[in-house]
């Protein structure tokens, strides 16, 4: 009986501890067809994430005791069209981090992950698509570095979201840099406050010695509102090189609306120019999501970008003639899971 009695007491201590603890797989599967019109080559191919970025992760949460959790993030990225990674190897290049967690004091995140000022973008079409915001391609080579999505190496803090709204992120980086050297170095700070239906943030982000840019900065603001029947999106920020002594300015202004309980409309107008200069680029962007299940969605975007005075970006893998203009289709469907 005494057995009995301890097998039954270990069960249940086991049960318990098993209930505290959680690990989920997710991930996205996500395909494009994707059409690029310019002046000088036109360009039809499969492409990947068109609607949200391929991925394939495990995360948990452990409950400590006390209101204090443990957590892990291991996230990879890959390309559905051919199956390969995105780094051409499978790794966890989106994220990988182990945090501690608590409502009182916020959250202590280790590893890889998103960069500050990038969690402070607001799009109508996120990162993903012919429809999303122009800051992350090169004007030519007047403008090749950009804000960066992610960091390695990172330590963050995280305050809890029960401040009456207001939220905050406070972040550093190593470069690992093999002479020693500061090269890589980052920070970025968030600052921002939700609530009901406004959104609204501001960053700032720097990093030593980006290659032959030097040092980096980036800095935007940006907010949302949701009127019910639309949700209206801006933002606009900065990239400077110092080296180059130059100021890349991106600004985007877009909706979302729902149509009944299964669609999503989405539209935007954007621009990327580099200061002192006339160079610059503009887009527009409409696209429509429809929902055929909770996980599975059809989805298809059409832009058309204008280049001015040298600037001579294409959509879709297509190439166009400096001051030409260029258009862009996607067609895809996207599986959550």
């Amino acid at each position: 009986m005494k057995k009995l009695a301890t097998l039954a007491v270990l069960a249940a201590v086991s049960a318990t501890s098993y209930a505290q603890s959680s690990v989920t797989l997710f991930g996205v599967a996500d395909a494009t067809v994707q059409v690029g019109r310019g002046s000088e080559t036109n360009r039809t191919s499969l492409g990947s994430g068109g609607l949200a970025s391929n991925r394939l992760g495990f995360r948990g949460v452990e409950d400590l005791g006390g209101g204090m959790k443990a957590g892990f993030w291991l996230e990879a990225g890959y390309n559905l069209d051919d199956g390969t990674g995105v780094s051409n190897t499978f790794n966890f290049n989106r994220r990988s981090t182990i945090s501690l967690m608590d409502d009182r004091w916020g959250e202590i995140r280790l590893g890889r992950d998103f960069t500050a000022t990038y969690n402070n973008i607001y799009d109508a079409f996120g990162d993903n698509g012919v429809g999303a915001l122009l800051k992350t391609t090169s004007l030519g080579s007047n403008y090749g570095y950009a804000m960066q999505t992610r960091t390695s190496n990172a330590v963050s803090y995280f305050t809890p979201r029960n401040l009456g709204g207001f939220f905050g992120q406070v972040q550093y980086y190593r470069g690992e840099a093999a002479n020693g050297s500061n090269d890589g170095n980052g920070y970025g700070l968030r600052a921002g406050y939700e609530n009901g239906p406004l959104n609204v943030g501001v960053s700032y982000g720097s990093v030593s010695n980006l290659g032959a840019y030097g040092d980096v900065t980036n800095a935007n603001i940006g907010g949302s509102y949701d009127f019910g029947v639309a949700k209206l999106l801006v933002e606009a920020g900065q990239d400077e090189s110092k080296a180059r002594d130059e100021k890349a300015r991106h600004y985007m202004i877009g909706a979302t609306a729902p149509v009944g309980s299964v669609g999503l409309v989405r539209a935007s107008w954007s621009r990327v120019s580099v200061q002192d200069t006339n160079v610059q680029a503009n887009k527009f962007a409409v696209g429509y999501v429809h929902n055929l299940s909770k996980r599975t969605a059809l989805y298809t975007t059409f832009a058309y970008l204008k280049n001015k005075n040298g600037s001579a970006l294409a959509l879709n893998g297509a190439k166009t003639s400096a001051g030409d203009n260029s258009k862009g289709l996607d067609f895809g469907l996207r599986h959550t899971f």
